[in-house]
């Protein structure tokens, strides 16, 4: 008990938000129940249950929420398990709530609170429990979309459109690169991550610069002919497993800054140097460097070494066998 008092005491303003949350939740559901039906006459007979009640359900609901692990969480990172444990805690309370408005103190001249109370009140709730730990992620997601249309984008395509074109698409999202179409016949017609999947890539390669492999089923032949395709047209081709399966975030910097056309801020040692493109950048490194980090047109590099690339055998293997490629990590 007391490892989840100060659980709770760590993250004060959420607590104090979703004190309000849960009286605000249960005290609109009564008052919604009865003016759906016009009769806000009655609203006094069961508003004493609620006021009776109201204290020890915030206090039990907080116990709920911190027992859940639903303080002192990085929201900016919240994810399914995160809702998950959101949708836990809140079937526990809605069990507190019935007892405590049944059992405990149900209203004076009536056997219970109504059905729709119960409903109304757990969905509103819900949503507002939610948007207190998940609004803070969605400011940061918009904020970051709005930075993203201020700097230069490289438009690309992801070929696939399973679970390795998803993760491709979510690391691309914090890239300069902007996805316009995922390839996949069998899934043309469909969304992924909010990127459209049409049939055969080669129908949006005008204007693009950059094409993505996302599909591990794709056999040898095809990425070769995709490759020449693409090279034909002056067109950026990487594998999946040599750009984005290494979560670590080794990007190629050649490849990388030869598309970014732009305006290109490289950030080396805690050192910012701007340059006009992505190729004049690239003219000015003398040493070997990979990308530790890609905030907009911002690079971080940092020096690479053996020590860097240390472990990561199996996966070139994995990918040579992958591509029939050698892994280059320049």
């Amino acid at each position: 008990m007391k490892k989840i008092w100060k659980t709770i005491g760590r993250d004060l303003w959420t607590v104090l938000l979703d004190i309000i949350a849960v009286n605000a939740a249960w005290y609109f559901a009564l008052v919604i129940r009865f003016y759906m039906t016009n009769k806000l006459e009655n609203l006094d007979s069961y508003m004493g249950t609620f006021l009776s009640f109201a204290p020890f359900y915030t206090v039990l609901a907080l116990l709920v929420f911190a027992a859940f692990r639903l303080y002192g969480g990085m929201w900016q990172f919240a994810g399914i398990n995160d809702m998950n444990r959101i949708i836990g805690a809140t079937a526990v309370t809605l069990a507190i709530q019935l007892f405590g408005t049944i059992v405990v103190f149900p209203p004076a001249d009536h056997n219970r609170m109504s059905v729709t109370y119960y409903a109304i009140g757990i969905m509103l709730q819900f949503i507002m429990i939610l948007l207190i730990r998940f609004g803070y992620r969605m400011l940061l997601v918009e904020k970051k979309k709005l930075a993203g249309r201020k700097t230069a984008v490289i438009p690309a395509i992801v070929i696939g459109a399973g679970e390795t074109a998803r993760k491709a698409l979510i690391h691309l999202a914090d890239t300069p690169f902007r996805v316009v179409a995922a390839a996949d016949e069998k899934q043309a017609g469909k969304i992924l991550n909010g990127v459209p999947v049409i049939a055969d890539y080669s129908e949006k390669l005008e204007g693009v610069k950059a094409v993505f492999i996302a599909d591990r089923k794709l056999d040898p032949e095809k990425r070769e002919e995709i490759r020449k395709k693409c090279e034909g047209k002056g067109i950026e081709v990487q594998d999946y497993t040599g750009v984005l399966a290494n979560i670590s975030g080794r990007v190629p910097v050649a490849s990388l800054l030869s598309l970014m056309s732009g305006p290109v801020t490289l950030r080396m040692e805690d050192q910012e140097k701007k340059y006009g493109s992505g190729e004049e950048a690239l003219k000015d490194l003398r040493e070997s460097y990979e990308v530790g980090q890609i905030e907009g047109a911002t690079v971080s590099l940092k020096k690479s070494g053996k020590a860097a690339y240390e472990g990561y055998d199996s996966w070139a293997k994995q990918h040579k066998e992958d591509t029939g490629e050698d892994v280059s990590f320049f």
